[in-house]
C-alpha cells in the first residue's frame, strides 16, 4: 500500500511538471502558408535567417539537448534556428531525425562532436554563431563530415585562428563561405586555407579587423593557388591602406562588395581586380563620382553606390556602354540632366530614389528624334519633383516601371508620358496631384498598374483612362469622390482601390457589371453605399479591403451591404473611427460570408469598446475561416468560448498591438483545428485574470501559445514576466486546491486498499446497477411487473438436475405455470455477462440459489449470490430462496460468511433423497413462489 501511495504522488508531481514544461516551450514555429503580406512575423534572434525559402521554420531558445528538439520540433521542419544553445556539446546525430532540414542556424557556447550533422543530406545552409566573446565553440577535424550538399557556411564571432581549417575538406559542394567578426587581420590568413575548396564561388569576410590589404595577401603560383571565387565581400573592415596588387587572386569577379569600408575607386583600380560585373561601394563617403571611368576600367555592368552623399555624377570622360544597372539612391543629387545621361543610353535599371532631385531632364530636346535609351526601370521616389512635363520621358520607349511616389508633384502635363508604350507600372502615390485631364495618361497602352493613392484628386475629366486598355490594377484617392470614376475604368481591371477624403463612396451596380474580371476591391471611406442590394452584382469579388470605414449600407433601406459579398474569401477591415452608432458595418454581417477563409480586423477598438458590436456574435457563421488576424481590434476580454464558437476550421490566430485584460481558460476550446496562436506587441496588465488561462496552457498540447513564456505584463511602470507574476501572486487558491485534491485522492486510495474486500463488491454492484440504469435497461419494479417468476443461480455441474427436476416441476406441472430464467437458455447473446446477471435478477420476482460444493467454489455463482443479496438489502424484499442440493457442514460454511448469515436469518430448503420427501419439497417451493412478497403486501 505504501508503494502504491508513493507511485500516486509521483504521478501527480510528474503531471504538474509536464504541464509546466508544456507551457515553457523553447521553440516556436512559422509555416509559410500562413505568412500573408500583411502578417509580419520574424525570428528576432535569428537576424535575417528566416528570409530563406522554407515550408516549416522553427526557432528554439536555450535548448539543452537534442531531446528538447524531438519534443517540440516537427520532423518535417526544413529551417531550424537554435539560439543560446545551453548544452556543453552537440552529440553525434543530434539532428538525424530532421532529414528535411535545408537551413540550420545555431548560436551558443558548445563543442561540435564528430558526426553531429550526420543524416542531414538536404542541408544546404549552415550558420554557426558564438554567443559572446568570453566563450568558445570547439570544432573537430570531421565536424562537417556528412554535409555533402552544403552550399553555404557562415561562421559568426568565432576566432578564425581557433579553427582547424582542414575541416573544410569534408564540405565538397561548398559555394559560399561567410566569415563575420572572426578577428581576421589579414586576407591571406583565410585564402591560404581555401586552396582545396574548388567549388567555392563566394567569399565574404565581413566586419573583421582587416585595415590593410598587403602585397603578401596575393598568393603566388608556388602556393598552388587556384581560386574559382567570383564573389568577394570585404564590407565593414575599415581599410586604411590598400597596397598594389593585394587582390591579385581575384582578377575577374562577378561581384565585388566593399560597403562601409573606406575604399576609394582608385584603391580598387590598383588592387589587382581587373574586371567585376557588379561593384558595390555603398556608405564609403565618396566625393563626386566618375561613373564611366569606373565602368570602363573594370567592365562594370552593375554599379551600387548608395549612401555616399554624392552631389554630382560625371559621365563625360569615358564610355559607359557596358553599364546596365546603376543605383545612386540615398545620396545628395539635386538634378539630373541630359548631358549626364547621354552616356548611359544602354542602362536598363536606374535607381535615383531618396535624393534631393527637383529638376529632371533625362531625355534630350524633342528635335533629336533618334535618341533612345534602353532603360526599363526608373525609380525616382522620395525626391522633390514638382512637375511632370509634356513628353518628359519620350526617349524611354522600353521603360516598363516608372516610380515617382513620395515627391512634390502637383502638376502632370498633357502627354507627360508620351512614348512610354511599354510602360506597365506607374507609381505616383503620395504626391499633390489634384487634376487628371483627358490626356494625362495618353499613350500608356501597356499600363497594367496605376497608383494615384494619397493625391486628393478633385478634378477628373471625362474618359481619362481611355488609352489604358490593359489596366489591371488602379489605386486612386479623391478629395471629393467622383461617381463617374466607375464608367471610365476599363473592363480588364482586376484590382480597384478607391479612397475618399471627404465625401462618401458609392458603388454603382450598373458600372460594376462591366468589371467581369474584378476580384479585389479596396475602399477607404467612412461611409460606403451600394445603390442596389436586391440585384447584387459584386458577388464575384474574392478580396475586399475596407479602411477607415464605419457604415457600409444599401441606399434607402439602410441594410448592411457587406454580407452580400457572398464569394469573399479574404476580408481586411479597418475602422479607425471615434463615432458612435449601432449600425456599424460589422453588425450581423460577417456571418453571411460563408466562404471567408482570411479575416483581418484592424483598429476596431473604438467601435467594439463602446459596445457598437456584439463580440459574442461577431464571428458567428464563419465555419470556413482559417486565418484570423486581430490588430488593435478591441477584443481585450477573451472571457468566453462563445466568442470563437463557430470557428471550427480556424488554424491560425494572430493578435497584435493591443491590450488584453482577460483570457479565459476555455476561450480556445471551441476551435478543434487551431494550430498556432501568436501574441505580438501585446500589453498585459499584471493581474490574476489570466490564471485560468495559465492552467489551460500547462496541460494543453494541441495549440501552442507561441513565445508566450516571454510575454511581459505592466505594473507600476515596470515590466514583469507574466508567467512569473502569475505563479508568484495568483497560485494560492490553485495550490490549495491541488493539495486538497491530492490529499483526498491519496486518502481514498489508501481506504480502498484497506477495505477492498469489504466494499469492492458493493462498488461493483452499484457500478453495474448504474450502468444498467444509464442504458435504460432497468424497469421500475412495480407490483407483479416482472419478466420472470424465478431466476435460477446454479453451477454448470448441476445443470442436469435443473433440466430434469427443476424446469419440469415449475414450468410444465401446474397450474400455475412459472416463468423460469436460466443462463444457458435465457441470457442475451453478445451482452456483457455481468449485465445479463444483474438484468435477470432484477427482472425476476425470485432468485433461487442451488448450493453445492461446486457452487461455492465458482466465481460467477458467488457473484450472482452477491447481487441477489444486495437486491434483498437495498429493496428490503424477500426475494431470495436457498436450496441445498448437497450436505454441507457448518464448518464448511464458515469460509463463506455471507452465506452463513443468510442461513442463520432465512429459511432454506434441503433436497431430500426419498421420493415422498421430494414431492413435499416441490409443493413447498411452488407455494413460496406463487405467494406474495412481504414488501408487496
Amino acid at each position: 500500500m505504501n508503494v502504491c501511495g508513493f507511485k500516486w504522488i509521483i504521478y501527480i508531481v510528474s503531471t504538474c511538471s509536464f504541464g509546466w514544461g508544456t507551457l515553457r516551450r523553447k521553440c516556436w514555429l512559422l509555416e509559410r502558408k500562413y505568412l500573408y503580406p500583411d502578417i509580419h512575423l520574424r525570428f528576432h534572434k535569428c537576424r535575417d535567417f528566416e528570409l530563406f525559402n522554407f515550408t516549416i521554420a522553427v526557432t528554439c531558445d536555450k535548448v539543452e539537448n537534442s531531446n528538447d528538439l524531438l519534443v517540440e520540433v516537427p520532423l518535417k521542419t526544413d529551417l531550424l534556428c537554435l539560439t543560446e544553445y545551453k548544452g556543453e556539446r552537440m552529440e553525434a546525430k543530434s539532428f538525424t531525425l530532421f532529414s528535411n532540414l535545408k537551413a540550420l542556424y545555431v548560436t551558443g557556447n558548445f563543442e561540435l562532436l564528430p558526426g553531429v550533422f550526420d543524416g542531414l543530406f538536404q542541408l544546404s545552409t549552415l550558420w554557426i554563431k558564438l554567443e559572446n566573446m568570453s566563450s568558445s565553440i570547439t570544432f573537430h577535424n570531421d565536424t562537417f563530415s556528412g554535409l555533402h550538399n552544403l552550399q553555404e557556411l557562415k561562421l559568426i564571432g568565432i576566432p578564425f585562428s581557433a579553427l582547424d581549417t582542414s575541416m573544410f575538406s569534408h564540405i565538397y559542394q561548398l559555394q559560399n563561405l561567410i566569415l563575420e567578426k572572426n578577428n581576421i587581420s589579414f586576407l591571406s590568413t583565410v585564402t591560404k586555407s581555401l586552396r582545396r575548396l574548388k567549388t567555392l564561388k563566394s567569399l565574404s569576410i565581413i566586419n573583421n579587423d582587416i585595415n590593410i590589404l598587403r602585397k603578401d595577401d596575393c598568393l603566388h603560383s608556388e602556393n598552388s593557388v587556384d581560386f574559382n571565387i567570383s564573389f568577394l565581400d570585404l564590407s565593414m573592415n575599415k581599410l586604411v591602406i590598400v597596397e598594389n596588387n593585394s587582390l591579385c587572386n581575384f582578377p575577374h569577379l562577378s561581384q565585388f562588395k566593399a560597403d562601409d569600408i573606406g575604399l576609394t575607386i582608385d584603391d580598387v583600380f590598383h588592387s589587382g581586380i581587373k574586371t567585376t560585373q557588379a561593384l558595390s561601394l555603398s556608405n564609403n563617403r565618396l566625393p563626386a563620382f566618375e561613373l564611366c571611368k569606373c565602368v570602363s576600367y573594370l567592365n562594370v555592368q552593375k554599379l551600387l553606390i548608395m549612401h555616399n552623399s554624392i552631389k554630382d555624377i560625371k559621365t563625360s570622360t569615358e564610355e559607359c556602354k557596358n553599364l546596365k544597372i546603376l543605383n545612386l539612391s540615398h545620396n545628395s543629387l539635386r538634378k539630373i540632366h541630359f548631358n549626364q545621361m547621354r552616356h548611359l543610353k544602354d542602362l536598363k535599371d536606374l535607381d535615383l530614389s531618396h535624393n534631393h532631385i527637383s529638376h529632371l531632364n533625362i531625355c534630350p530636346n524633342e528635335s533629336i528624334h533618334t535618341y533612345v535609351m534602353d532603360l526599363e526601370y526608373l525609380r525616382l521616389s522620395h525626391n522633390f519633383l514638382g512637375i511632370v512635363s509634356k513628353r518628359q520621358f519620350h526617349c524611354l520607349e522600353k521603360l516598363q516601371i516608372l516610380a515617382l511616389e513620395h515627391n512634390k508633384i502637383y502638376k502632370i502635363s498633357d502627354y507627360a508620358f508620351y512614348g512610354l508604350k511599354q510602360l506597365q507600372g506607374l507609381y505616383l502615390q503620395h504626391n499633390h496631384v489634384s487634376r487628371i485631364k483627358k490626356c494625362t495618361f495618353s499613350d500608356l497602352f501597356s499600363l497594367t498598374d496605376l497608383n494615384l493613392h494619397q493625391n486628393k484628386i478633385h478634378i477628373l475629366a471625362d474618359f481619362p483612362f481611355d488609352d489604358l486598355q490593359k489596366l489591371q490594377k488602379i489605386k486612386i484617392t479623391f478629395k471629393h469622390f467622383k461617381n463617374n470614376i466607375w464608367k471610365y475604368i476599363g473592363s480588364s481591371v482586376k484590382h480597384i482601390s478607391v479612397k475618399a477624403c471627404k465625401k462618401d463612396v458609392s458603388l454603382l451596380a450598373e458600372n460594376f457589371n462591366n468589371f467581369s474580371k474584378l476580384i479585389s476591391l479596396e475602399v477607404e471611406s467612412k461611409n460606403v453605399f451600394v445603390n442596389s442590394c436586391k440585384t447584387f452584382l459584386f458577388s464575384k469579388l474574392n478580396e475586399m479591403y475596407l479602411k477607415n470605414n464605419i457604415y457600409f449600407t444599401c441606399f434607402g433601406s439602410g441594410q448592411q451591404a457587406l454580407g452580400n459579398f457572398r464569394n469573399l474569401d479574404k476580408l481586411f477591415y479597418d475602422a479607425h473611427s471615434h463615432e458612435s452608432s449601432a449600425r456599424v458595418t460589422l453588425n450581423s454581417t460577417l456571418q453571411q460570408l460563408k466562404k471567408l477563409e482570411f479575416l483581418r480586423l484592424e483598429n476596431t477598438d473604438k467601435i467594439i469598446g463602446r459596445g457598437a458590436v456584439n463580440v459574442y456574435k461577431l464571428f458567428h457563421g464563419l465555419s470556413n475561416l482559417k486565418i484570423l488576424h486581430l490588430k488593435n481590434s478591441g477584443l481585450d476580454h477573451l472571457d468566453s468560448p462563445a466568442i470563437f464558437h463557430d470557428l471550427k476550421s480556424l488554424e491560425f490566430l494572430f493578435i497584435e498591438k493591443q491590450s488584453i485584460q482577460e483570457i479565459s481558460k476555455h476561450v480556445f476550446t471551441s476551435m478543434p483545428n487551431l494550430s498556432y496562436v501568436y501574441f505580438q506587441d501585446i500589453l498585459f496588465p499584471c493581474n490574476c485574470k489570466f490564471i485560468g488561462f495559465l492552467s489551460w496552457l500547462e496541460y494543453n498540447t494541441q495549440t501552442p501559445m507561441v513565445n508566450f513564456h516571454e510575454q511581459q505584463c505592466f505594473m507600476n511602470s515596470a515590466n514583469i514576466n507574466l508567467i512569473d507574476f502569475l505563479h508568484m501572486n495568483c497560485q494560492d487558491d490553485l495550490d490549495f486546491k491541488i493539495f486538497i485534491s491530492t490529499f483526498i485522492s491519496i486518502l481514498m486510495f489508501l481506504c480502498i486498499s484497506v477495505f477492498h474486500e469489504s466494499i469492492w463488491w458493493y462498488t461493483l454492484y452499484f457500478s453495474y446497477r448504474l450502468k444498467c440504469w444509464l442504458n435504460h435497461r432497468l424497469r421500475r419494479e412495480v407490483k407483479d411487473q416482472y419478466q420472470y417468476d424465478v431466476f435460477v443461480s446454479y453451477n454448470t455441474s448441476d445443470e442436469q438436475w435443473v433440466i430434469e427436476q427443476l424446469l419440469p416441476n415449475l414450468e410444465q406441472n401446474g397450474p400455475p405455470f412459472f416463468r423460469i430464467c436460466i443462463h444457458n437458455r435465457d441470457f442475451e447473446i453478445g451482452r456483457d455477462i455481468v449485465e445479463n446477471i444483474v438484468d435477470s435478477i432484477y427482472n425476476s420476482k425470485w432468485t433461487i440459489c442451488l448450493i453445492t460444493h461446486s457452487y461455492l467454489q465458482s466465481h460467477w455463482c458467488s457473484l450472482e449470490m452477491r447481487m441477489a443479496t444486495y437486491r434483498l438489502l437495498a429493496q428490503r424484499t424477500d426475494s431470495l430462496i436457498l436450496i441445498f442440493l448437497e450436505q454441507i457442514s457448518r464448518e464448511e460454511l464458515q469460509y463463506y460468511h455471507r452465506l452463513t448469515k443468510l442461513v442463520d436469518t432465512k429459511t432454506y430448503l434441503d433436497w431430500p433423497d426419498n421420493v415422498s420427501g421430494q414431492q413435499l419439497f416441490w409443493t413447498r417451493l411452488r407455494k413460496v413462489i406463487g405467494g406474495v412478497n412481504k414488501s408487496n403486501q
